[in-house]
């Protein structure tokens, strides 16, 4: 396996052999927060929005993730309930991984050991990134680390599935903030608005 944390569609047809993708219809709950983490899912194809919801019903979403990604693992690992909910966004289907089916794919290539280290690593590393620019960032700037971040969980890298709402609710401001936030990285051209999608197209480092 090479330097990455996503699944090429070699791995997916390996685990799709050992187990069969379950289906999920647009807006079906693949995982609420608080089931146990008996297995950590790979998503085959579609999108799963990831994040969580509040008692008034709000959705604030983390992350959308596709092909190739991984995500339930830390309660998997621990032993702690889920921390997140995620949802099918669109038609999907995921292969749900327990201990058995993780043994017998580690017997086979030892590389899965390291993928899954790398996962979780870069899932901590971007925690700390978004703590720290919590900090000392201003708005504009937070917003840049964290579509960098969320553009990492796309399979090409560069699109993030959010609407203004949603990245609002994620920073603690309001859309009216975020709209002029997200315009400042479009005048500086380093991001494209689309229908429920942002597309990086330009280096996100902080300015300030």
């Amino acid at each position: 396996m090479a330097e990455r944390s996503r699944l090429s569609a070699h791995e997916l047809g390996e685990l799709a052999a050992q187990r069969r993708p379950q289906s999920f219809a647009d807006g079906q709950f693949v995982q609420h927060r608080g089931d146990p983490g008996d297995a950590f899912w790979a998503v085959v194809d579609g999108h799963v929005a990831v994040g969580r919801y509040a008692e008034d019903g709000g959705f604030t979403l983390f992350a959308v993730l596709a092909a190739g990604d991984l995500f339930g693992e830390l309660a998997f690992f621990t032993g702690v309930p889920r921390q997140v909910d995620a949802i099918a966004s669109g038609d999907a289907r995921l292969i749900a991984i327990d201990r058995p089916l993780l043994r017998r794919m580690m017997v086979a290539d030892v590389g899965w050991a390291e993928l899954l280290l790398r996962s979780l690593s870069r899932q901590l590393a971007g925690a700390l990134d978004l703590i720290d620019a919590e900090r000392r960032l201003s708005t504009v700037d937070r917003l840049a680390q964290l579509l960098g971040v969320m553009a990492q969980d796309s399979a090409t890298g560069d699109i993030v599935r959010a609407t203004q709402q949603q990245l609002a609710d994620l920073m603690g401001v309001s859309r009216v903030t975020l709209g002029a936030a997200l315009g400042e990285l479009a005048r500086r051209g380093v991001v494209e608005r689309g229908y429920r999608h942002i597309r990086l197209c330009g280096s996100l480092s902080p300015h300030g």
